[in-house]
């Protein structure tokens, strides 16, 4: 018997999320011009007149089931969510970001040079009239939250007014919607490429897909984790909320040859009881570690629950102690499910679980 998790109805900054249902493709727009078919051509502008390359404009990007239109590369970014945020820092893209906001003030080690001097928002979830003071030229978010009333605003309310905006495709169909297609790795690629043809910078979105997909091929070569099950546990103790199918940690799973143990879960974050993951009986647990300070947010507090409870504690990975810890926000789909990739397949090697 499961529940579905509204991850933000429980205040939780980073959960896993969304698959889109939507096939996203970039479409290089021309006109016909003086009676000849005519591209408008334009540089990247920015700071790195260098670095130009060719940009046909005006570009649209169908995210979401919306045009995503820009008539020129995206100058003056709002970045909204860590993922976001870490993804326009990874293009180099820091002089382009109006302001950000997002729910800690970590970015991965490598990419703290590119955020120096980056203006941030004093909060998560600003308010439309301050996002607006800034002048953005697109907004772009990851969670589906963010373009709600309760979050920042509507789509709509920034496209009456002339401002673009762009979601992570992971969040299309909504954050309780039963999903009916996985998240892949060739998904986040397709983002990459989006955003990075929205800036005009499409060469170092290349760039960057290439190198994460070859990080992401080293990790998992003749891993042999196939007779390996991992339980994701991201939050909760009473009744946990377990990783389904279809998001970030179902892709990490798959990635590295293993199979999640409530793969028949078509919610993102279902909530499941203690009784149900002991009849699954995983190899692995995967604990989330989240600095919210909430009920058995951070990895020493599931341990300690894990090892106390009288149903946990009978799990064959506690009695083993076969645990691996992720940071919360890498099983948010983002350029960090690439690390971790790499940290589950270490963490299988140090269980000795494969070669």
């Amino acid at each position: 018997m499961t529940r579905s998790l509204s991850p933000r109805a429980l205040l939780a900054p980073s959960p896993a999320r969304r698959q889109t249902t939507q096939c996203l493709r970039v479409l290089a727009v021309t006109f016909l011009v003086a009676g000849g078919l005519a591209g408008c051509s334009s540089d990247t502008g920015g700071s790195d007149a260098g670095d130009a390359e060719p940009y046909e404009a005006p570009v649209v990007v169908v995210n979401c089931d919306r045009e995503v239109r820009v008539e020129a590369p995206v100058e003056r970014a709002v970045a909204v969510n860590q993922p976001a945020v870490e993804l326009l820092l990874a293009l180099g893209l820091g002089d382009r970001i109006a302001s950000y906001a997002m729910s800690d003030d970590d970015v991965l080690p490598e990419l703290e040079e590119e955020r120096e001097g980056v203006e941030a928002f004093d909060t998560e979830f600003p308010s439309f009239e301050t996002v607006l003071d800034v002048e953005p030229d697109l907004v772009y978010t990851t969670f589906d939250y963010t373009f709600t009333d309760e979050g920042i605003a509507g789509r709509d309310r920034f496209e009456e007014l002339g401002v673009p905006t762009y979601q992570s495709p992971s969040e299309c169909s909504g954050q309780e919607a039963e999903q009916t297609r996985a998240l892949t790795l060739e998904d986040q690629w397709a983002e990459i490429e989006e955003v990075a043809t929205l800036f005009g910078v499409r060469e170092r979105g290349d760039e960057l897909v290439s190198e994460l997909s070859a990080r992401a091929e080293e990790a998992t070569v003749d891993l042999g984790a196939e007779n390996v099950t991992m339980a994701w546990w991201y939050a909760a103790t009473p009744a946990p909320y377990m990783a389904g199918c279809c998001g970030a940690p179902g892709l990490m799973t798959r990635a590295v040859g293993a199979t999640n143990a409530f793969e028949d879960a078509e919610q993102y974050w279902p909530e499941i009881g203690w009784e149900s993951v002991l009849e699954r009986d995983p190899t692995v647990l995967v604990l989330a570690d989240l600095g919210r300070g909430g009920d058995g947010d951070s990895a020493a507090e599931k341990i300690e629950f894990l090892e106390s409870d009288p149903v946990a504690s009978r799990l064959t990975a506690v009695q083993e102690q076969r645990y691996i810890v992720l940071d919360g926000t890498t099983m948010d789909p983002s350029i960090r499910n690439v690390t971790g990739i790499e940290q589950l397949a270490q963490g299988l090697r140090d269980l000795g679980l494969v070669e």
